[in-house]
């Protein structure tokens, strides 16, 4: 259960007061008895005496009622009151990482906010998130913590390997008090040899497992029984949650793209532009980017038609991406058009780039069958900036201006500047 805090406390309020009332409302039967005894001469009198003895019985009778109250009524609502306002808290704190957790779509940062905004808040500190990979048919580690702040070896995991490939396979969670007594279990391939306490439950979406929820402890007998049913809850809300932030990711990820060569399409440029040209300025770095027009690009529309356009346009997609580093950014601008953002870039790098991508289109060869091949070519024209140059804002026109200088001296031309 998480650990509890100030805001718990009042929700159902302390009942020791019953106790304090009770024992006054007891006080004041024998003191009015105790009094009216004296008023009728104590034991001088037989009322006195009678009234005393009442007040004695009294006495007796608030000692063992006072106990059997306590222990069949205050035992059991102090206990009550106790599992409530545990189970409210309980419920208090699920529903604030549920929140957290739905409220999130970028996949990155919801393994970067699960941590702190979320594990941390159960009193978890290390555990791992590993989600099946279809390219690789792996459990992959994405979301890593380990509690004494040191680091998560690298680890994938085959369906069915140790445990907690086991409860991927079979959807059964995994309670082990101490690991040296499960032979299944891996140390991390025997990096991490701290872990006692294991705990292991699946993450299911839609009735499809999609990986597993670790917790580890350096303690045997860390973890109560209790945790494994919060722990089913939480999985389930992050399956959910993972797979909901995946697939936006792929739904933005495709509203970026152009449909035929993948590169970014022009509105996705604009936005990355806007972000890197701030970087470069945040990280006093230069920049630079290339504009790119096909070359006769309408009389091949015209002769062999937009199918074999488009090819055309595929390829040189192709060129781009083989000429271009992991950082770059390339971009379909417009028809056959292609811009490209290089970050970290100064006018003589940029200046290779843009001469090797020319070179690179030049060289492409296609054939349209009946033995016939076509080739084509591009104007380039490039422009670079410091982070802090005058007219940093205009790289792109700047670009795209010179790409017209260089088609109006001819075919496959490459110009650049630097603002």
């Amino acid at each position: 259960m998480p650990e509890g805090d100030d805001r718990s406390r009042g929700v159902f309020p302390n009942h020791s007061g019953w106790r304090v009332g009770f024992a006054l409302a007891w006080c004041g039967l024998l003191a009015l008895t105790a009094a009216a005894s004296l008023l009728l001469g104590g034991f001088s009198t037989a009322r006195g005496v009678f009234l005393a003895g009442v007040a004695a019985g009294e006495f007796v009778l608030a000692v063992v009622s006072s106990v059997l109250l306590e222990r069949i009524v205050f035992h059991h609502v102090e206990r009550l009151r106790t599992n409530l306002e545990s189970n409210v808290q309980y419920l208090r704190t699920m529903a604030e990482v549920s929140t957290v957790i739905a409220g999130t779509l970028d996949p990155e940062e919801l393994y970067r906010i699960l941590p702190e905004r979320v594990m941390a808040k159960l009193g978890l500190n290390d555990f791992c998130i590993m989600l099946y990979s279809r390219e690789t048919k792996r459990l992959v580690a994405k979301s890593v913590s380990v509690g004494d702040g040191g680091t998560m070896p690298k680890l994938t995991l085959a369906p069915g390997e140790g445990v907690a490939g086991k409860v991927f396979t079979t959807g059964e969670p995994a309670w082990i008090p101490d690991v040296r007594s499960s032979p299944d279990f891996l140390h991390s391939a025997g990096r991490r040899t701290d872990v006692r306490s294991f705990m292991c439950v699946p993450l299911v979406s839609k009735g499809k497992n999609i990986g597993v929820l670790m917790l580890n402890h350096s303690e045997p007998n860390a973890f109560e029984p209790e945790l494994l049913p919060t722990m089913r809850v939480l999985a389930s809300y992050l399956a959910i949650s993972i797979e909901n932030a995946e697939m936006f990711g792929l739904v933005k990820s495709l509203a970026e793209k152009d449909s035929l060569t993948l590169l970014y399409n022009h509105g996705a440029f604009h936005e990355k532009l806007a972000i890197e040209l701030e970087r470069a300025n945040r990280y006093v770095r230069p920049m630079a980017v290339i504009m790119l027009d096909l070359d006769y690009f309408k009389e091949i529309n015209d002769r062999y038609g937009h199918t074999t356009g488009d090819r055309v346009l595929a390829l040189v997609a192709g060129v781009l991406g083989a000429h271009l580093r992991m950082t770059d950014i390339a971009a379909r601008y417009g028809g056959d058009e292609f811009a490209v953002i290089l970050p970290e870039t100064d006018l003589s790098s940029a200046a290779v780039i843009a001469e090797r991508i020319a070179e690179g289109i030049s060289n492409v060869r296609l054939d349209i069958g009946g033995e016939s091949v076509i080739s084509f070519s591009a104007s380039v024209g490039y422009a670079s900036c410091g982070h802090d140059a005058p007219g940093r804002g205009e790289i792109l026109n700047t670009a795209d201006r010179l790409m017209y200088d260089s088609k109006r001296r001819g075919p496959g031309g490459v110009l650049g500047i630097q603002i």
